[in-house]
């Protein structure tokens, strides 16, 4: 498919797919991080402690707060993923694939760029201000982004 082409159905099936499996990954990663971490917190009781090993125990219990509440954003990010309606729609709400400006984006979601068919794709958060701007709008619809109008190409 080339950049200009418009995406399809499929396309957008192949897009939400990717987002998703791509959400999972990254919580999967996650959580093995703070399974890693708790293990490395536990000193186990029958062994000589060496300071050095309370410390790196210490270091790692550390860490398992910090990683848990990124594991919990990420299933936080998948829940709403999984929840949106993604069906084809010609008006901009969540769970649409817009593009404008050459750049294309799935509407409510929070998602860094990721790539389908070689073409790029970003989440547009549900609270951000483009959101808002493009919400019912349609192909061919303009919106203004900070100081300038754009044109929506294309909703799915």
């Amino acid at each position: 498919m080339s950049e200009r082409q418009t995406p399809d159905a499929d396309t957008k099936r192949r897009v939400v797919d990717a987002l998703t499996e791509r959400v999972r990954e990254e919580l999967a990663a996650t959580q093995a991080k703070v399974d890693s971490e708790q293990a490395a917190s536990e000193l186990d009781p029958e062994d000589v402690v060496r300071a050095d090993d309370q410390s790196q125990a210490d270091d790692a219990g550390d860490l398992k707060p910090l990683l848990e509440r990124s594991a919990s954003r990420q299933q936080e990010i998948l829940d709403a993923i999984e929840a949106l309606d993604f069906s084809e729609t010609d008006t901009a709400r969540p769970g649409a694939v817009i593009g404008f400006d050459g750049d294309r984006y799935v509407l409510g979601v929070v998602a860094d760029a990721f790539e389908v068919d070689g073409i790029t794709y970003e989440g547009i958060a549900p609270d951000a201000p483009v959101a808002a701007a493009v919400d019912g709008l349609s192909a061919g619809d303009s919106f203004p982004i900070g100081t300038r109008t754009v044109r929506l190409d294309f909703v799915i």
